[in-house]
Parts: structure tokens; sequence; C-alpha cells
């Protein structure tokens, strides 16, 4: 049931998103000083940031956020993250009479055990956010690639559900010394 209800949280914050992305978009690239073709989009995926050595790199929801004893701690519940052919592979394989030539979007998420594990998140760690409510209006919620936070900018944007819940949104965690280091948020579309 909470998988179900995720996932229709996810398909409306896409279908918001989508729309207000393409509304964006089609304002920056129809601006005349924009107007030229763009194709330097970055990639919001884990593989493009730069892994501390002794690392490992996982995607998750994070699907609570507490401060615990003084440390901030998430309960994250992982996922498999997939984009572009290897997505369109695995979409396939697991849905070979959905009559689709690949994964919608270009991208496919498996959460085939939805067990929750508790990280403690470092001091320090980075965040990077792809979409959130910069101001309190819709407006604000525009698309700015690997965008720098702080760590307790990202707490409050996380607890403020009323213009954009960012819970639906999977996180590329980097855990060092068994710590998140680094929270990069997935863009979906």
């Amino acid at each position: 049931m909470k998988n179900a209800a995720k996932r229709w949280r996810l398909q409306m914050v896409g279908a918001v998103v989508a729309l207000l992305g393409i509304i964006v978009l089609t304002t920056y690239l129809l601006t005349p000083a924009n107007a030229a073709d763009r194709t330097d989009v970055p990639s919001s995926s884990a593989a493009s940031m730069a892994q501390p050595a002794n690392s490992e790199v996982y995607t998750a929801y994070i699907d609570e956020m507490n401060v615990v004893d003084g440390k901030l701690m998430l309960t994250v519940d992982k996922i498999g993250w997939y984009q572009g052919e290897e997505a369109d592979t695995i979409f396939n394989q697991r849905n070979p009479d959905a009559g689709l030539d690949g994964a919608p979007d270009g991208y496919y998420i498996i959460n085939d055990n939805e067990e929750h594990e508790q990280v403690e998140v470092h001091t320090d760690a980075k965040v990077l956010m792809q979409l959130y409510d910069r101001d309190g209006t819709v407006q604000g919620t525009e698309i700015q690639w690997n965008e720098p936070v702080t760590l307790s900018k990202f707490q409050s944007l996380y607890g403020d559900k009323r213009i954009m819940d960012l819970s639906v949104f999977p996180y590329h965690l980097t855990i060092q010394d068994g710590k998140v280091v680094q929270i990069v948020q997935q863009y979906i579309p």
C-alpha cells in the first residue's frame, strides 16, 4: 500500500514537474539571449559526481529525517536506479508485455525490497539539488542542475511539503566511514 501511494505521489509530482519544466525551459530557450542550441545539460546521476576514495554510492528514497542524540539520521529505502539503455533493457526484461520499446521517460526504478535502514549524515555533508521550492511559490520550483544547498537548508526543505514533497525523489547517497558525506537529488522528468 505504501509503495502504491509512493508511486502515485511520484507520478503526480512527475507530471507537475514535467509541466513546470516544459514551461521554464521553453521560456528560457525562447529568450533571444538563450536561443542558441544547447547540448550542455548536465546529468544529476551519481556517476557524474566525484566519488571520494573508500566510499560507496547507492540510490534510495529518504523516508524520514530525524535528529537523534544530536546526529542527523536518515531512514532510507534503497532502490535500483537505471537510466538510458540500461533502463530500457531492464524494463523490457521485467515487463515483456508492456507494449513499449523501453522505459518511459528514460529511467526505471526497481524497489523489490522495501526494507528500511538508518544511516548517519556527516555534519559537513555536501547536498546537491536539482529541483525544490526556493521561495514558497510554484514559480520558484525551477530546475537548477546540481545546485549546492547547506545541510540545514536541506533539512528545512525536506520538512516543508506545502509546494513540493522532496520525499518522492530518489537520492544518490555517498557513504564514507559509515556516514553520508554527499546527497544528490535525482531529477525525475
